[in-house]
């Protein structure tokens, strides 16, 4: 949950000692791919994407840019439409394990030469992963490759090209608040089933089961239940837009309902493009722990103004704020340090090291950050505009160093 989730409801006025000791906690969690997540910065091509170096040739149906405009203008397909294009291609993802029992989720067909995609917690630690397709069919499945950064898991299955329907991949980039959804998988395991929703959030962190963040997943009010992880969550043309992973939890009150996230299906391309090629999946880090707000979302939530924070707290009028560098870190050995914290207006604020620019570009919020970061691999050189409050601004430069395994 980000931290703007979670005060947003006491909206200007001064935190409950309850809300405090949520957000030092919120404060202190790993920021998407700052310290590690995909890589985004692969172009979209129109058609298909060729992807089988040293693999032979592998081929990914995709829908490049527009998102659901077809329905903004009345001419998306119907549910039924959908359910009937797409549902061939979803699968029950069946996983036996000596240790965890048996378990299982969803996944759907990428490609004619049997690759299925589905989530990593689905076959983490499977002795035997099986595919079962909506005809009631089974086979059984190699994983390909593993990331838990994205969680996302990439299988292979040898099977009639009769029964293989690969579903296209769409722009998540296009994707906007209030397009609706159609989630398809197996929940519950009581078979194939279809709900509906719009799209009620973007560019949401979510905790990867290594514990990093995976950064701009998808919000859906589409009903998603256990089983439904690494199923497709589709737009209103039946391109797949995003993997179903989690549902949000309510504490002690249980699921919250209607607040399901999928990992963005931009990140899937690029992930099942290095399992397929590579078997793995590189990821840049450099080592620092954000503060969740910007300082101009501070200001927001303070109701003070950045001249205010500027004079009070010596902090600049937008950036990224680092609350802990990892010792030995990249950030650590270009000089990037946290700070100890100071209330503001009753939230607790690390006076930190602020990130103000990354290779030209202006740092809004973290946010801005690990976009960057996402695009470089280990051993690239990173520049960034750094102010330690009440200071002047100095540039600094580090090398992305590969992600250790988790947090």
């Amino acid at each position: 949950m980000r931290v703007a989730d979670i005060i947003g409801a006491a909206g200007r006025e001064a935190l409950s000692r309850k809300e405090r000791g949520i957000l030092r906690t919120a404060v202190t969690a790993f920021v998407s791919a700052v310290l590690g997540g995909v890589i985004t910065a692969a172009a979209i091509f129109a058609g298909v994407i060729g992807i089988g170096e040293g693999s032979g040739d592998v081929t990914i149906r995709e829908i490049p840019g527009g998102g659901n405009i077809e329905t903004r203008f009345g001419q998306g397909l119907s549910v039924q439409q959908i359910y009937e294009e797409s549902g061939p291609g979803v699968v029950s993802v069946d996983v036996a394990s000596g240790e965890l029992g048996p378990g299982g989720g969803s996944g759907f067909v990428l490609d004619e030469e049997g690759h299925v995609v589905t989530n990593q917690h689905v076959v983490e630690g499977a002795g035997e992963v099986s595919v079962r397709f909506s005809n009631g069919v089974r086979r059984q499945a190699e994983v390909v490759g593993e990331d838990p950064s994205t969680d996302i898991a990439l299988l292979k299955v040898e099977a009639p090209e009769s029964m293989l329907r690969p579903l296209a991949l769409g722009d998540s980039d296009s994707v906007e608040v209030g397009d609706p959804v159609v989630a398809i998988g197996n929940p519950l395991n009581v078979g194939l089933s279809v709900t509906t929703g719009i799209v009620s959030g973007l560019d949401r962190p979510i905790k990867a089961p290594n514990n990093y963040t995976i950064d701009g997943a998808i919000q859906t009010d589409a009903a998603i239940s256990s089983g439904n992880s690494g199923g497709p969550l589709l737009d209103a043309r039946g391109a797949v837009i995003g993997v179903n992973s989690q549902v949000a939890s309510a504490g002690a009150q249980g699921v919250a309902q209607g607040v399901g996230f999928a990992v963005p299906s931009n990140t899937v391309k690029n992930v099942v493009k290095q399992l397929i090629t590579e078997g793995e999946v590189e990821h840049g880090y450099i080592g620092v722990r954000m503060f969740t707000l910007g300082v101009d979302e501070i200001a927001a939530y303070t109701g003070l103004s950045k001249e205010e924070l500027a004079d009070r707290y010596d902090l600049p009028p937008d950036g990224a704020i680092v609350s802990e560098v990892v010792r030995g870190g990249p950030a650590y050995r270009a000089g990037i340090r946290g700070g100890p914290e100071r209330e503001v207006r009753g939230i607790p604020v690390p006076m930190g090291d602020v990130i103000t620019e990354v290779e030209g570009r202006e740092v809004v919020s973290p946010d801005d950050v690990i976009e960057v970061v996402n695009s470089y691999r280990p051993g690239e050189t990173m520049r960034m505009e750094v102010v330690t409050p009440g200071e002047e601004p100095r540039e600094v430069q580090l090398v992305v160093a590969p992600q250790p395994d988790e947090v």
